[in-house]
C-alpha cells in the first residue's frame, strides 16, 4: 500500500459536509442558542466559527470581547 500523493486544495471539490466536534453539553446548548438567535441551526454556525478561527490563522488565544454597556 503506497501513501496517496497530495492534492493542490483547488482540485478538491469545496462542498458542504457536516462532522462531528467534541464540547461540553454546555457549549454544544449555547450555540445552539446563538444559533437560534441569528435564524440558522448549528451546524452552519459552528462551520462558519471554524472557518473564521481558520482563515484568522488558527490563533492559540481568541480575546473576548465585551459587551456594549460593560
Amino acid at each position: 500500500m503506497t501513501i496517496p500523493a497530495r492534492k493542490d486544495i483547488s482540485q478538491i471539490e469545496d462542498k458542504e459536509r457536516r462532522f462531528h466536534v467534541l464540547a461540553p453539553a454546555s457549549v454544544v446548548v449555547a450555540l445552539q442558542v446563538e444559533a437560534g438567535k441569528r435564524c440558522t441551526d448549528a451546524w452552519r454556525l459552528g462551520g462558519a466559527v471554524i472557518q473564521s478561527w481558520l482563515e484568522a490563522g488558527c490563533p492559540d488565544h481568541i480575546e473576548r470581547r465585551h459587551e456594549v454597556g460593560q
